[in-house]
């Protein structure tokens, strides 16, 4: 573990000093960096953050209370750990300012009443900090070289959770930033890996492109000390992370991803058809193009999905990372009826036949052509952040909370829970329940309590009850025509505002 200031106090070399924390008694958990002595009055800028300051104040000597006050607060504002004074040489007792300013700056602050050299003290705990450091480099650097051979052996996630799970000696749970389960190792089932999750040592988190993405997670069961783990997990959950690039994109490959990053920014040219024929993609009036977006820890597999749902249509894709998502196009031929309900099936297959669980996709509209193209990949993109905890969402069956994420003033919008379902979120607040969300649920299925059952995978008896208490709880029926469009809309805006 980090040095911290109260363990060192706790270290013979300082008891025997006859340490007495004067000030910063809530601050002694900072970590020490470093033991530094000195005795220069003008020390603050030669300070970096994090050291402890052993000074006899000689420095001190014949100053006055407001040079002493500026000394303490600008080595404060270094950010060291703490101040040490030893008594007896320069100052007889401490100095009322400087405990004074210390208690203001929420600075440790200690007096030594005896007399220890100060090269004793920096020796000792100096070469624990370094044996630290150390230990650390060596654990990293074990760790990287194990996950390094697996990324070049081509494993893809399973692949680097298995060797990180051998590193860490423990089940490893990948989780996505709203808390779906992604994938495991070392968990017999799904149950298993909750379970483990539910009793996480440690965890760290994933960034892909500079955004969080998800969290890895060590279930128990490591024989590593706390910090090795942590060093440990850290090394694989930037495996991961290295997983989304796949191999270097090629000129297309780029000319590709910037068409899409313009055209869901809305900044392409008037006619981006030259480019969009130049990536394969037809544009005629034969076919309609249907926006999707990914999100996706490797981009070779969102790439392989889509491709596949592309063979499945018998119809070509446009593809490619933009950001930290891949966004694609399917060109479906106008002779099929449902154009996004076609896609939709397609992915969906896709998803089915490349197992590939750590993916989420969003399917937009269907577009007549590129102008139109945009704001189909936006929908989609915004479906993603809507709809966490699916594998497959279409901006069809969002399209209540997509125009409440454009237009929803938000506090008309809490105005309109608070009023229609108040009841519900108080209850669930208190009891940690979520009967807005079996609300929505029956609505959105027609008021069918078996099919609202099975979705939330209840029993009927089970739902029923729930149902009772959420008609108990709103003073009338929820079956109510005339309820039915204000309840939805408020079940709706109460998740696009807790999202």
């Amino acid at each position: 573990m980090p040095l911290t200031l109260r363990e060192l106090l706790s270290f013979e070399v300082l008891r025997e000093a006859r340490p007495e924390v004067l000030a910063g008694e809530t601050a002694l958990d900072r970590v020490v960096r470093w033991v530094h002595s000195s005795e220069i009055y003008e020390i603050g800028p030669l300070l970096t953050g994090g050291e402890l300051l052993l000074t006899t104040g000689l420095g001190l000597a014949g100053t006055d209370a407001g040079a002493r006050r500026h000394y303490l607060r600008e080595i404060a504002a270094r950010g060291v750990a703490g101040v040490a004074l030893e008594l007896g040489r320069t100052f007889p007792e401490t100095p009322r300012e400087l405990v004074e300013e210390a208690r203001r700056q929420e600075l440790p602050f200690i007096a030594l009443h005896a007399v220890v050299p100060f090269i004793r003290i920096t020796e000792h705990v100096n070469t624990l900090i370094v044996d630290y450091a150390s230990r650390r480099l060596r654990v990293g650097d074990s760790a990287t070289r194990a996950l390094n051979e697996a990324l070049i052996a081509g494993a893809g996630v399973a692949g680097v959770l298995a060797t990180g799970a051998e590193v860490v000696g423990a089940p490893l749970m990948l989780l996505s930033a709203s808390g779906a389960l992604v994938a495991a190792h070392g968990v017999g089932s799904d149950r298993d890996a909750w379970r483990a999750a539910e009793r996480a040592v440690c965890e760290s988190p994933v960034t892909l492109h500079g955004h969080p993405w998800g969290r890895l997670v060590a279930g128990p069961g490591s024989a590593l000390p706390a910090d090795d783990l942590a060093i440990a997990l850290e090394r694989t959950a930037v495996a991961l992370a290295m997983l989304r690039t796949g191999s270097p994109p090629s000129e297309r490959d780029r000319q590709t991803s910037a068409l899409l990053r313009d055209l869901i920014e809305g900044t392409a040219e008037a006619d981006p058809g030259v480019r969009a024929v130049m990536a394969g993609l037809p544009t005629g009036p034969g076919h309609l193009l249907v926006g999707v977006a990914v999100d996706a820890l490797e981009t070779a597999a969102a790439l392989a999905v889509l491709d596949r749902a592309a063979h499945i249509l018998h119809t070509t894709a446009l593809r490619g990372r933009v950001g930290r998502l891949v966004l694609g196009t399917l060109a479906v031929p106008v002779a099929v009826a449902d154009a996004a309900g076609a896609a939709a099936q397609a992915l969906e297959e896709a998803l089915r036949r490349l197992h590939t669980p750590q993916l989420r996709v969003a399917v937009g509209h269907a577009a007549t052509g590129l102008a139109e193209l945009g704001g189909s990949l936006r929908d989609a993109r915004a479906a993603l952040g809507l709809r966490r905890d699916a594998r497959l969402v279409t901006t069809r069956a969002l399209a209540l909370e997509l125009e409440l994420t454009r237009h929803a003033d938000a506090r008309h919008a809490a105005e309109l829970v608070r009023r229609t379902i108040g009841p519900l979120v108080d209850w669930d607040t208190a009891h940690r329940t979520d009967l807005v969300g079996t609300l929505e649920v029956f609505l959105l299925h027609g008021c069918s309590a078996t099919r609202a059952a099975a979705a939330l995978h209840l029993g009927r008896q089970t739902f029923y009850q729930r149902l009772q208490r959420i008609e108990a709880l709103l003073g009338h029926p929820v079956t109510d025509p005339g309820a039915h469009a204000a309840l939805l809309l408020a079940t709706a805006a109460h998740r696009v505002a807790s999202r």
